[in-house]
């Protein structure tokens, strides 16, 4: 199972250093974008305003992992809220763009590297929005358990919930060429979720949110210590 999330982890790290992180950063500016990525956009900001309505409001000395950061919105709004945040990313490049856009946040660290790295140490929170998605079942279930013996309170990640719409769609998606297209996503079913509290127990799993815009649908799931 390492050695699926290894290549995976290899090939999206190419993936987002290569070809898309001037796509990514873009997107997640105020510029204006196509129709399309403007859903996305939208999609993902939601995602966000869920993911921080779930979190107490002061975070004030709470040490949170922002897992798959990005360009570090996320990291920039739990810093506001007086988080000290860690963000890793796999991409470097996209890694730059979080430290230029993040001068004026003082409590975040920055870093490109594996999001599952253990030297970053504990956390009280650690949250991992739509960076698990491209991964395998036992992959992101796996990150996931391991994630929770390091987050003192919960981990929140997302996911991309198993439809037959989505299903059709990415089975269509293989009859054309991906070269220029982002890494295959992977949707997971309800059962393979609920599989967490059997292999972790004293745990509950509740679901935080369903954001669906157009293009991007997606899941908020809050993995917690009883």
């Amino acid at each position: 199972m390492q050695n699926t999330y290894l290549a995976k982890r290899a090939r999206l790290e190419n993936y987002f250093n290569e070809v898309s992180s001037d796509a990514w950063d873009k997107l997640t500016s105020n510029e204006p974008v196509s129709f399309v990525r403007q859903l996305v956009r939208e999609g993902r900001e939601k995602m966000q305003t869920a993911i921080m309505e779930k979190l107490p409001h002061d975070l004030k000395g709470m040490r949170i992992l922002d897992a798959g950061c990005g360009t570090g919105v996320l990291s920039r709004m739990l810093d506001e809220r007086g988080a000290e945040v860690v963000g890793v990313d796999i991409s470097d490049k996209l890694i730059d763009v979080a430290k230029n856009r993040s001068a004026a946040n003082k409590n975040i660290e920055y870093f490109a590297g594996d999001m599952k790295e253990q030297s970053f140490g504990n956390f009280d929170y650690i949250i991992a929005m739509d960076s698990l998605i491209h991964y395998s079942p036992e992959d992101t279930l796996s990150s996931i358990v391991e994630f929770s013996k390091r987050a003192n309170n919960s981990v929140i990640f997302t996911v991309i919930p198993s439809t037959f719409f989505l299903r059709t769609k990415l089975r269509l998606g293989k009859c054309f060429p991906r070269s220029e297209r982002s890494p295959e996503i992977v949707p997971i079913e309800l059962a393979n979720l609920h599989q967490l509290e059997n292999i972790k127990t004293n745990t509950s799993l509740k679901k935080i949110a369903r954001i669906k815009r157009f293009f991007y649908v997606s899941e908020a799931w809050e993995f917690a210590h009883k």
